[in-house]
């Protein structure tokens, strides 16, 4: 894992953005754990939730409870719907 992701505390409801500015939703958790994450639990929506993983390693910023992907938004779903 890349020492500065192991310096970013990641929170519940930390918001993610992908590289294209794409709203992706909230953490709602983390795989395998909150200690050493290597995936992101994501949802967004009310009533029909969306869920994605996103792993750690597409971070490549995390400043005010912002997670910023240097992935976009296409790429994430295709590869983090689950």
């Amino acid at each position: 894992m890349d020492p500065t992701v192991q310096q970013w505390r990641f929170q519940e409801g930390d918001k993610v953005c992908a590289a294209d500015d794409a709203d992706l939703g909230k953490v709602v958790g983390f795989l395998p754990d909150a200690v050493k994450p290597t995936h992101l639990v994501v949802e967004k929506g009310l009533l029909r939730k969306q869920g994605l993983r996103v792993p750690v390693s597409a971070v490549c910023n995390y400043a005010d409870g912002t997670i910023y992907l240097d992935l976009p938004k296409a790429a994430v779903e295709a590869s983090g719907t689950g």
